[in-house]
């Protein structure tokens, strides 16, 4: 699962996530759909701001 935490809206991990599982609004991220989320991790690695955290 990730969270997300402190979006900055800059676009740049659903730009890399090959499921379009990042849901916006308002131009922030304010979930991840587990339903397509294959848990590659790229959004997080992505995230210039570390927004986005691995939750175990």
């Amino acid at each position: 699962m990730i969270a997300v935490l402190g979006c900055q809206g800059c676009g740049t991990c659903s730009r890399v996530c090959p499921t379009d599982a990042i849901i916006r609004e308002g131009g922030k991220v304010v979930r991840i759909d587990a339903s397509k989320c294959k848990e590659c991790y790229d959004c997080v690695k992505a995230c210039p701001y570390g927004a986005l955290i691995v939750m175990d």
